[in-house]
Parts: C-alpha cells; structure tokens; sequence
C-alpha cells in the first residue's frame, strides 16, 4: 500500500501537468489493437446512479441540483441508466450509448488519450472548478441539471493504463509539477488490483494560495474508481469535493458527491476520509450540546442522590 504525505504537507500540482505532455507522447497508445480494450463489443450495462449532489454558490448566489446530465439527456437522482458498446475502433478506442430510463439516448466516445487528459485534470478538481465557475457565465440551468455525467466507462485495460494511475499515487510525482509554492495540502492515494478489479482511491485536503490573483481557498477532495482489470469495464466511482474561499476576487462556496455504481455491484468506501466534510462543524456541535445534556443530567442525578 503506498500511503503518501510530505513533511511540509506540501503537493505540488498545476492545472494543466506539463509532464502529462511528455506522457502523452511518448506512450504507444496510438497502436492498440482492438483486443487491447477487452472483450466488449456489442456489451451492455446498467447502471445506478444512487446520488449526485451539487451546490454552488457565487458571491453569495446560489443554485443546486441533484442527478447528471449529458449532452441533452437528464438521468435523475437514484435511478437507473444503460451504458451500449457502439462500435470498439482498431485503433482509437470506443464509441457507446447512454440511455436514460425514458428511453432518450445520447452517443458517447472514449479513448485512451481522452482518459489519461480528462482524468489528470479531474485529480485537481477544486482549482479546475474554480477556473471554470469564474471564465463562464453561471448557469442556473445547468447547474439545476446537477453535475455532468463523468464518462469513464471503459479504459484500456493496458499495463500502460495500470502504470499511469499508480504514478498518480505517487508524491513525487506531484512534486515535480510547476506551481508547487501555490499548494499547501495533504495527499493520500492508492492503486490496488486484486480479484479482477482495478481500485484508484485518492484523498487531498488543503489550499491553494496566490496574492496576486486574489486567490485563496480551502479544499477537500475525494475520489474512489473501480475498473474490471479484464475488459476495462467501469464498476463504479465515488466522488466528494468541498471547496470554500475566493479565487480571482469572486467567492466561492462549492460542494459536489456522487455515487455511481454499475447495478448488484457493492461499491467499496472510501479508503481516505477527510475531517473537512460538509456538515462536519455542525456534527461537532450537535455532539457538543448532547455531552452538556448529558453532563446536566448526571450533575442532576448525582445531586438528588446526595440530598
């Protein structure tokens, strides 16, 4: 198991990893045949998206939604979707179908390079998120069609593929990244493959700081992917991010969970849990007043026991 943390707490990221290029190019992902992608031409699975939770708020104007969305289909909050195989191309990867439990559908694509892009970004959500929120308008819209569908269904099931989510696990990759000074957090992530399945889990919580941008904010960022390591096929992900602070002079208030499961699969937990969760100061109080009750009553009973 690699559990990774700094002396200094310090990660050092950027929004877009420069050495991601370098990955990009010098991989044979061009070249896969398709036997590389797994055994699921013509498949089909259904899926559960058990709960999608988001709420944004920007100086002070707030707007929230529940399920997903992609591209003009809605799949509501605790219901049930299918995911077809179109078509697995020789040489780029996998064209698919997303149909909704209304039976409107929308077409998809994935292929390896997409992935590797898509979910680098994704591992720095909080500073990705703010970027976006602040260069596009606010949505309501949008936002009230809750969070788009995060669309990794399937990934080549590749040594290559299995290599580059465990650099990701590892510190020192981070910490050859540019804009290390910007980051003050914590990180804790693990790859783990056993019984046919491909686990990613990943935990940071921290902020990120620049003055001369007007920026600060605090993070918290959990993730959980389950991949079959067979045919690539994606069992479910867990998803929990929690950001509060400003960043380029605008406030931001922004809190994003997801469960999405392919249906009869018991999707794990968590490995890393953060104390920073939504919701958690107001634990802390409820157990405050509960011990006071409590306290009261014996200090009462001792008391009466006494006169």
């Amino acid at each position: 198991m690699n559990h990774l943390t700094s002396n200094s707490k310090k990660i050092l990221f950027t929004i877009i990893p420069l050495a991601l290029i370098f990955i990009l190019c010098s991989s044979s992902f061009i070249s896969r045949t398709q036997n590389a992608w797994g055994s699921i031409s013509g498949s089909s699975t259904e899926y559960l998206l058990e709960s999608s939770i988001w709420i944004v708020n920007i100086n002070d104007f707030e707007k929230s939604g529940e399920g997903a969305f992609f591209n003009e289909i809605n799949i509501n909050r605790n219901t049930r979707y299918d995911v077809d195989v179109l078509d697995v191309d020789n040489t780029w990867g996998v064209d698919y179908k997303i149909t909704n439990n209304t039976d409107f559908h929308s077409d998809g694509m994935i292929t390896s390079d997409m992935f590797l892009y898509q979910f680098s970004k994704f591992i720095y959500y909080p500073l990705e998120e703010c970027k976006r929120l602040t260069s596009t308008s606010f949505d309501e819209d949008q936002i009230n069609r809750g969070p788009p569908l995060i669309l990794w269904f399937f990934i080549e099931p590749e040594q290559e593929t299995w290599d580059f989510l465990t650099n990701l696990t590892n510190l020192d990759y981070h910490n050859s990244l540019p804009n290390k000074d910007l980051f003050d957090a914590t990180l804790q992530a693990e790859l783990e493959i056993a019984n046919n399945l491909v686990i990613f889990d990943m935990y940071m919580r921290g902020s990120y700081k620049n003055e001369s941008e007007n920026t600060l904010f605090q993070f918290d960022h959990m993730i959980k992917f389950v991949w079959n390591d067979i045919n690539g096929i994606l069992q479910g992900h867990r998803v929990a991010s929690y950001i509060n602070g400003r960043y380029k002079g605008y406030s931001i208030v922004e809190e994003l969970q997801i469960v999405n499961r392919k249906s009869g699969f018991d999707l794990p937990r968590f490995k890393y849990v953060s104390g920073f969760l939504p919701g958690f100061e107001y634990l802390i109080a409820i157990l405050g007043i509960m011990t006071i009750f409590v306290s009261t009553i014996i200090i009462r009973k001792k008391r009466n026991q006494i006169m």
